[in-house]
């Protein structure tokens, strides 16, 4: 996907945003089945930048690997 692809007024990105604002602790299922918990520090077109509590770097996650993101609190 390329940069103007990723469109900022599409709900979806809107919400992620906002929950991101908020530092809102988030559950992202993996198509391979694993759940990781954190809190986003950014997102780009490709990746999603997740920061775990006991971490110092952000795990980046790629897009397509993402089947669903929720907020846990």
């Amino acid at each position: 996907m390329d940069a103007a692809g990723f469109d900022p007024t599409l709900p979806g990105f809107r919400l992620i945003q906002s929950w991101m604002r908020e530092k809102r602790v988030l559950s992202i299922e993996l198509v391979d089945g694993r759940r990781l918990d954190g809190r986003l520090d950014w997102q780009d077109p490709e990746y999603l930048a997740l920061r775990r509590d006991e971490s110092i770097d952000p795990i980046l996650i790629a897009r397509r690997a993402v089947i669903t993101v929720r907020p846990l609190i």
